[in-house]
């Protein structure tokens, strides 16, 4: 098929094969699945508690205002540019094509390790449910997490359309199952029926004696990792009807709704558990907080739909990073390496699915690995899924600094003054990355900035040492994007 021919406007097919045929809900379906609320509320609450006790919410407050303020950065690059590579579109864009492929390289990392993180989890809330209902006694997280990497696959590697409208409709249902329970747990705190002495209180909103700033600041990355995958819809671009404002849309109105529901969500469990000293150590050592509380305010009944739920919504979290992560993949290699597999989209589905091939063999790679040193499901994605928010953070602050940018060189056409809340983005950014290494956190997390580190540092060589790939990415995001040749050949070789 030329570039020219389409069978209809619904399927007509852009210059690399990927076909414009997904509307608005399919993009808002990717970023509130990839963010997946249900999985988020289940594992983030007991993390930000062991730091922060009662004043829990507060760390997803200050997550909340950064990731609003990250995406509105993103809607302004998105109503200009789309591109299926998402972050290495933008920031190419923006700040030129080494720093393109430097953010895709972050960007990557996280991708590779959050649809292992997402696969662990679904097995592990999957398996307590089978326990739960004595289907399969001492069932094993891996031999769920397995066959459900193999559904991950057949989802993404074709069914785009299908499968985020279908994330769309499971995250309602659980999200509602949620909403039903925070109610319950309010009206019976009220009436004096609450766990650990607790009562209603706003001192859930504020910090306890000995909790400082930065504890606060280290409670933000489980709100951050809460958030991870918003930004997924950016993936779509090629995709979408009318991308320039589909693509802001869904992005805005998913970061800013979820933003609302997890600081309400989190101060809820703050007040199930009891806004006590002993309530917080309660919600610290949960294994399932929301499960936990929806036994004892509920019932059973209850704790396994939410905990069903929660299975399906960790499932949607890892179908979004392989759907926006195979995207990443594809757009760099369709630039820099156009004639591997890697560049290559299915005919029939349009659907880059070599890339979705390798993001699944590196998935099934860390789950044998880790099941074998014996991490549970919970470590999995705890463990995973910091180091994955991390690298995430490293690409949202590039993001944001090309967002500031392109604002001031008057490149998107809007007035200055709107590169101040994209500016004041990254620097919110750069300090949560740095407390996370001053004062260092406790092992195992200690570990995670230099692996990210270690793996920002060999993507620098890369670039380094390839200069015709810079190239090659060069032109290929200047014919993409429409950008002016000559200033994307002198951002890639000066001296050229």
């Amino acid at each position: 098929m030329s570039d020219q021919s389409i069978a209809s406007s619904d399927s007509q097919a852009t210059r690399h094969g990927l076909k414009r045929n997904l509307h608005v809900w399919e993009a808002i379906g990717l970023s509130v699945g990839a963010m997946s609320p249900a999985l988020a509320m289940s594992f983030s609450g007991p993390g930000v508690a062991g730091l922060v006790g009662r004043g829990a919410a507060l760390s997803f407050v200050f997550a909340g205002v950064t990731c609003c303020l990250i995406g509105y950065g993103y809607m302004l690059l998105t109503r200009k540019y789309n591109h299926a590579g998402s972050v290495y579109g933008f920031v190419g864009a923006s700040l030129g094509p080494r720093l393109g492929v430097f953010s895709g390289w972050a960007m990557s990392l996280m991708y590779f390790v959050f649809v292992p993180a997402s696969a662990a989890a679904s097995g592990y809330f999957l398996a307590g449910v089978l326990q739960d209902i004595g289907w399969w006694h001492n069932a094993d997280w891996i031999w769920l997490a397995l066959p459900i990497t193999l559904i991950l696959w057949a989802f993404a590697a074709g069914l785009i359309k299908r499968s985020t409208r279908a994330l769309l409709y499971i995250e309602a249902t659980t999200v509602a199952l949620i909403l039903v329970l925070m109610v319950i747990i309010v009206v019976k705190v009220g009436q004096g029926h609450g766990l650990n002495g607790g009562t209603l209180t706003g001192s859930i909103f504020t910090l306890p004696a000995g909790v400082n700033v930065h504890a606060l600041i280290l409670g933000s990355v489980f709100g951050f990792l809460a958030f991870a995958g918003f930004e997924g819809a950016g993936a779509l671009g090629e995709e979408a009807q009318n991308p320039e404002r589909a693509i802001p849309r869904a992005i805005g109105s998913s970061v800013v709704a979820l933003a609302v529901f997890y600081v309400a969500c989190i101060a809820v469990q703050s007040l199930g558990f009891g806004a006590t000293k002993a309530g917080s150590t309660a919600f610290a050592n949960s294994g399932g907080p929301l499960f936990q509380l929806a036994g004892v305010y509920v019932g059973s009944t209850m704790r396994d739909l939410i905990e069903l739920g929660a299975a399906f919504s960790a499932f949607g979290a890892g179908l979004g990073a392989a759907v926006a992560g195979a995207r990443l993949i594809f757009g760099v290699a369709r630039d820099g390496a156009p004639k591997t597999p890697l560049a290559r989209v299915s005919e029939r589905s349009g659907a880059p699915r070599p890339a979705v091939l390798l993001v699944m063999a590196v998935n099934v790679l860390c789950l044998v690995i880790l099941r074998s040193l014996g991490a549970t499901g919970l470590e999995v994605w705890q463990y995973l899924g910091t180091l994955g928010t991390l690298a995430i953070l490293v690409g949202y602050g590039l993001v944001n600094a090309g967002a500031t940018r392109a604002v001031l060189d008057n490149s998107l056409g809007v007035p200055r003054w709107r590169g101040i809340l994209p500016g004041i983005a990254v620097i919110l950014v750069g300090y949560v990355l740095y407390a996370n290494v001053y004062p260092a956190p406790a092992a195992p997390y200690n570990l995670f900035p230099y692996i990210l580190l270690g793996w920002l540092v060999l993507g620098a060589l890369v670039i380094v040492f390839t200069p015709d790939l810079v190239r090659r990415v060069g032109a290929g995001l200047a014919r993409d994007l429409d950008l002016p040749a000559g200033r994307v050949a002198a951002e890639v070789l000066p001296d050229d």
